[in-house]
Order: structure tokens, then sequence, then C-alpha cells
């Protein structure tokens, strides 16, 4: 009998050290994930903060435009050319958003910028 409790006890061992080595190789890749999507978030946020601010400044120069018109013609073209800038900006900031999250996914790092 001593033999099978041996054999048992070298057997619960090696199988714990084998969820051992797992569970670190998982903790790796987590650790991995989680230093990955941080980057991607602040990433994305840099970009954010970016955008925003560009985005205040042109709707400024807009407002400023607007005050400065005499008729209602001139009003409506400023806003039609803001509306379409507007549009397009959103546009553009939304492809850089997926870009700089698909790279993360990929494996390819900071798309920078």
């Amino acid at each position: 009998m001593t033999t099978m409790s041996k054999q048992s006890t070298l057997s619960d061992t090696m199988r714990s050290a084998s969820e051992f080595a797992l569970s670190r190789d998982n903790s790796q890749a987590l650790a991995k994930a989680t230093e990955t999507w941080f980057a991607a978030t602040a990433e994305c946020q840099r970009e954010m903060m970016s955008f925003m601010s560009m985005r205040v400044e042109k709707d400024g120069e807009t407002a400023r435009e607007i005050l400065g018109c005499r008729n209602l013609a001139d009003v409506t073209a400023i806003q039609s050319r803001w509306l379409e800038e507007t549009v397009r900006d959103y546009n553009s900031e939304m492809t850089k958003l997926m870009t700089i999250y698909t790279k993360s996914v990929e494996g390819r790092g900071h798309v920078g910028g």
C-alpha cells in the first residue's frame, strides 16, 4: 500500500506542477492582454481629446462667423458647411479609433498619431 500512496502523491504533485505552469501561462497571457487593452484605451483617449479640442475650435470659429453675418443666406451657407465638416470629421475620427483597436487586437501595437 505504501507504493500506491507514493505514486498517488507523486501523481498529485506532477498534476499540481502542471496546473501551476498552466495557470502561470494563463496569468501571463491575461497580463499581456490587459496591458494591450490599457495601451489601446489610453491611445484612444489621447486621440479623442485631440479630436474634441479640434472640434471645439472649429465650432467656435463657425459661431464667430455666424455672429458676423448680415443676412440669413450667409448663415445658412455657413451652417451647411459646418454640418458637412462635422460629419466628415466624426467619420474620420471613428476610422482612426477603429484602426487603433484593430491594430491592438491584431497585436501590431500602437498606431501612433
